[in-house]
């Protein structure tokens, strides 16, 4: 994990992944595992339940600090949109 930044309607999870790793097989244990984990908490009224969906992207190594920045700073960057 390098960097993950949530806001009220969607998280930014930042990850070394190796090539031979499936995107799709992550992104799927982290949703059953922080669902399990929300539902347990009881902290909503109501079941927790991901969106259908995710957007992924690869970045260079040599790229890695400023994406780390770019996710820490979302609200920042969102309020000057």
């Amino acid at each position: 994990m390098l960097a993950i930044h949530y806001m009220p309607d969607h998280i930014h999870i930042f990850v070394g992944l190796h090539p031979s790793q499936s995107i799709a097989d992550m992104v799927k244990d982290i949703e059953t595992a922080s669902t399990k984990f929300i539902n347990k908490q009881s902290w909503m009224p109501f079941t927790f339940e991901w969106q259908r969906g995710y957007g992924a992207f690869t970045y260079s190594l040599l790229h890695i600090d400023r994406v780390v920045k770019y996710i820490l700073n979302q609200e920042k960057h969102l309020k000057n949109q």
